[in-house]
């Protein structure tokens, strides 16, 4: 069963990632970023005298529609307002992770994320701002994703078995990266709602399939599922310093998090640096 959870946890960091990277190819998409450079060409001065103003003429033709004429600024606007959210929930999301469990806070977030990413095309015909708002609430529900990837490998990784899972695991945000400039870029050129709009609604569905059988799969503790072997149980309890008995007393769950070592930590410094860096 922990395998599952595995599997689960690595499809759900592909939903994560691809649903980030989306919107970075469907802006190229989107743009027209002839109209900017031509924009940008009658707005600049020229002391030449004498210049002549030709296109040669193609046999190729582009039929993927660009409707929004956006500056580089209002691009970079858009991109860094995802960021934004996504910093603001990294330790509340941290806190509701460890103390309600990762089944509904990991589902919740990818549903809110996908329905939030089905309503981008939308939003892209009203104003640059409100896409720029609805990525701020796909940063907000993507912020607590990290933190229950630490607590569902706390809770079903066994000691001896944690690096291999956890990078497994991680390994599904490449994966999403990949998968999304990739197949995004083939769907800009395809005649189906537009070409673009596809990047945003398969992110949305796919993220909607994945939080349902989430919910179906993942329980938060090995105690409480019900297609796990009494063998795996024992096994994976032993091995995550989990009470085999009395799930439910609330002094076998109570641990207050070590700030000062944290915070005194080189360890922590240095992946805190790296992270920000990555990032």
């Amino acid at each position: 069963m922990r395998v599952i959870i595995a599997v689960m946890s690595f499809l759900g960091m592909i939903v994560h990632f691809s649903q980030k990277t989306n919107v970075s190819i469907a802006l190229v998409c989107m743009v027209n970023h002839s109209a900017i450079e031509h924009h940008e060409k009658n707005t600049t001065k020229t002391h030449l005298t004498n210049i002549n103003h030709y296109c040669l003429q193609t046999n190729k033709t582009n039929h993927i529609a660009r409707p929004y004429i956006w500056s580089k600024n209002i691009q970079g606007i858009i991109f860094c307002s995802y960021f934004g959210g996504y910093i603001i929930t990294q330790i509340p999301g941290g806190y509701l992770a460890g103390r309600y469990g990762a089944r509904f806070l990991f589902s919740g977030a990818i549903f809110i994320s996908s329905l939030v990413t089905m309503f981008i095309p939308l939003a892209t015909s009203v104003h640059w701002i409100v896409f720029s708002v609805l990525q701020v609430l796909v940063g907000l529900a993507h912020g607590t994703i990290w933190p229950c990837i630490a607590v569902i490998m706390a809770h079903w990784a066994p000691s001896k078995e944690r690096g291999k899972l956890m990078g497994f695991v991680n390994a599904g945000a490449q994966i999403g990266n990949v998968l999304a400039l990739s197949i995004g870029g083939l769907m800009c050129s395809w005649r189906i709602a537009g070409g673009w709009p596809l990047i945003f609604y398969s992110a949305g569905a796919i993220g909607f399939v994945w939080a349902l059988l989430w919910i179906l799969i993942y329980v938060d503790s090995p105690h409480d599922h019900t297609y796990i072997s009494t063998i795996e149980k024992k096994f994976i309890l032993e091995h995550t310093q989990q009470p085999l008995n009395n799930k439910n007393d609330k002094n076998n769950n109570q641990f207050h998090t070590p700030w000062r070592a944290i915070l005194q930590s080189s360890a922590c410094w240095a992946l805190f640096i790296i992270h920000t860096c990555s990032n």
